[in-house]
């Protein structure tokens, strides 16, 4: 018997879906990457490219959570049009863009392309550890970015403790998914640096998809990875 496991997003923060094809990624001759652990604010753009777009294949250094608030019109129209992962002038995809890919669709609730980013992380097979801290200057966005990986932990060890490893195909046998329940489980963990981001000094609120605002951080269906940025969500 053939079993299909779907990468786990908890039902009240993060959505589920199925496997899908993953989008080519653009690479073109370039000097090597920057050490993404070393990163510091100053060159953090950088890695982005410095010519303005031309088309919304490429992605851009995405704007501030209340930008993308307050004119989400844009921003989802142009989402959809995106090809390529990695920056126009970058050779390969790393930790560091996924998470401000993730980052970007948040505050939006475009549940379809967050979908689409979970899954791809899930397969990656890239820790949750390994996002870089990007040391960003805006502090909204700064606090949005380290609230994240926390949901991602949060998502896959619940799955993890079901006996379904990151290791596995998207399609296992009955015989390998009883061979992973009987392993250790290898949970997730953040890093140090989502700890020591500071929390926001006013609320940032993000809107459900439904156009819903919750009201309170009492209100059971708040995120508590980003609650504890001062972020309604």
């Amino acid at each position: 018997m053939i079993l299909t496991t779907k990468p786990p997003y908890p039902s009240k923060h993060l959505p589920v879906v199925s496997p899908s094809q993953r989008p080519p990624i653009h690479a073109i001759p370039k000097k090597p990457l920057l050490d993404k652990t070393r990163l510091i604010a100053h060159r953090l753009k950088h890695l982005w490219s410095k010519s303005p777009p031309e088309t919304n294949a490429y992605p851009i250094f995405p704007p501030t959570p209340e930008e993308l608030l307050a004119k989400p019109s844009t921003y989802l129209y142009n989402l959809p049009q995106r090809i390529y992962r990695a920056p126009r002038d970058q050779q390969e995809d790393s930790p560091l863009f996924s998470l401000y890919r993730l980052y970007e669709h948040l505050p939006l609730n475009y549940n379809t392309g967050l979908r689409k980013k979970l899954e791809y992380f899930w397969y990656t097979k890239w820790p949750v550890s390994s996002f870089p801290d990007p040391k960003d200057q805006s502090k909204s966005r700064y606090a949005l970015l380290s609230g994240i990986p926390g949901l991602l932990v949060e998502s896959f060890n619940e799955r993890i403790q079901l006996g379904l490893p990151r290791k596995a195909d998207c399609i296992v046998t009955r015989e390998e998914l009883g061979r992973y329940q009987r392993e250790e489980r290898g949970f997730e963990v953040v890093t140090e640096w989502t700890r020591s981001v500071r929390r926001l000094e006013g609320t940032l609120v993000i809107r459900h998809e439904d156009g819903e605002v919750l009201t309170s951080f009492q209100d059971e269906r708040v995120s508590e990875q980003l609650a504890e940025k001062t972020v309604l969500y």
